[in-house]
């Protein structure tokens, strides 16, 4: 339905808007069918509030979902639309024999779109973040990392997986915008008893489940998975050699038999022996809020470097590389690196262009993640009492 929305009805209305002017008043019945049953109907909430609906009109890259206000929209895009078309009408009007379009010109003119509209989208963001409180706004920023709203921005091919259930999408809704969960019943407090509260943060931070740990592999695995596909002896938790007693910078895991989560050689240059390891962290939890979003990638990279890096280069000779990804699907400054250098060698290797194969990187990325992240949501995490499960036992 999300894509249907954004890529095939909404092409309909623009089309009206383009063409013709005047037209916005017209228009408000369709936003208001957008607002009152589209948008409800996709993320399964009752309602959705006006402020919330400013944002889902946003583009994807700014947190939004792409589902504009038709209204609103009106009189810019037929501006646009006489802007780029009006050579075309001239030469109608003055009964040109023949019509040869300026390249040049047409280029500059959709330029000049492109850059009134992402304009209009900073001015429309900049202007809701001063009614949102603190938590809302860093909401929004997580929203806007490169690869963080990939999952919205394709197609649902089931060849490659790029598709979610209702449930799942819904929840991936929940989470994106902070909204109660719906669907089947969760019980009121989560089986480790921690928190008194079962809600979405504390589902992303729990450990009882495991499902803290299958986020984690499920990008270890794909990755593993990919760098098969243009690597050489490629490895899943390689061990690392034994320091046999040199002296390494404190902080760094000296300990026998210590493990990374891929192995590869050849992926920054040729033979070269590149060590990754994976960190998945919760940007929502509270011992995260203390500092900018940029500075905790930095930190958790950080961290990572003190106990492998030292390690990986004087011991095993090798290059080690920090993967560090929010649940929110954003990545630190090496993990995108590494997902550029990724895509180039894949490039070489099936002859697609780099654009694509970076965006299926990304696409593939996003999807596992906002799986494992909607399925901690709803996992099973331990015996839950019978109030829990409201299940009456003599009726069965």
């Amino acid at each position: 339905v999300s894509t249907q929305s954004t890529g095939g009805v909404s092409k309909e209305w623009s089309f009206l808007t383009r063409t013709t002017p005047g037209i916005a008043e017209e228009m408000i019945a369709i936003e208001e069918a957008i607002h009152r049953r589209l948008l409800p109907a996709i993320t399964g909430q009752p309602f959705i509030e006006d402020k919330l609906r400013k944002i889902m009109s946003l583009p994807t890259r700014h947190g939004g979902l792409g589902v504009e206000n038709p209204a609103e929209m009106a009189e810019l895009e037929y501006l646009h639309s006489v802007a780029l078309t009006k050579e075309l009408c001239d030469a109608v009007v003055e009964k040109a024999p023949s019509y040869t379009p300026n390249q040049e010109s047409d280029k500059n003119i959709r330029k000049w779109i492109r850059s009134s509209k992402e304009e209009m989208y900073k001015g429309m963001l900049e202007g809701m973040k001063k009614g949102l409180n603190y938590q809302q706004r860093k909401n929004l920023e997580l929203l806007a990392e490169k690869g963080a709203s990939s999952f919205l921005t394709c197609l649902p091919l089931e060849e490659y997986r790029f598709h979610l259930n209702r449930q799942e999408f819904q929840d991936a809704m929940s989470v994106r915008y902070d909204l109660p969960i719906v669907g089947e019943a969760r019980p009121e407090r989560c089986a480790c008893e921690k928190s008194k509260v079962n809600n979405i943060e504390h589902a992303l931070s729990c450990k009882l489940g495991g499902y803290v740990v299958l986020r984690h592999n499920s990008i270890r695995d794909y990755l593993h998975s990919e760098l098969k596909g243009v690597c050489s002896n490629v490895e899943l938790e390689p061990t690392l050699m034994a320091t046999k007693g040199r002296k390494l910078p404190k902080g760094t895991i000296v300990e026998d038999g210590a493990r990374l989560d891929v192995g590869a050689r050849g992926f920054w240059s040729n033979m070269d022996k590149a060590l990754f390891d994976v960190k998945v962290f919760n940007p929502l939890a509270a011992s995260n809020d203390f500092q900018g979003l940029k500075k905790t990638y930095e930190e958790k990279e950080r961290k990572k470097r003190t106990k492998y890096l030292h390690r990986v280069v004087e011991v095993d000779g090798g290059i080690f590389t920090p993967l560090v990804m929010s649940t929110t699907g954003g990545y630190g400054s090496d993990f995108t690196t590494m997902i550029q250098q990724l895509a180039k060698k894949k490039q070489d290797r099936t002859g697609n262009s780099y654009q694509s194969c970076i965006r299926y990187i990304r696409l593939r990325l996003s999807f596992a993640m906002v799986r494992s992240v909607t399925l901690s949501l709803r996992g099973y995490r331990g015996k839950q009492t019978i109030e829990d499960t409201n299940i009456d036992i003599y009726n069965l």
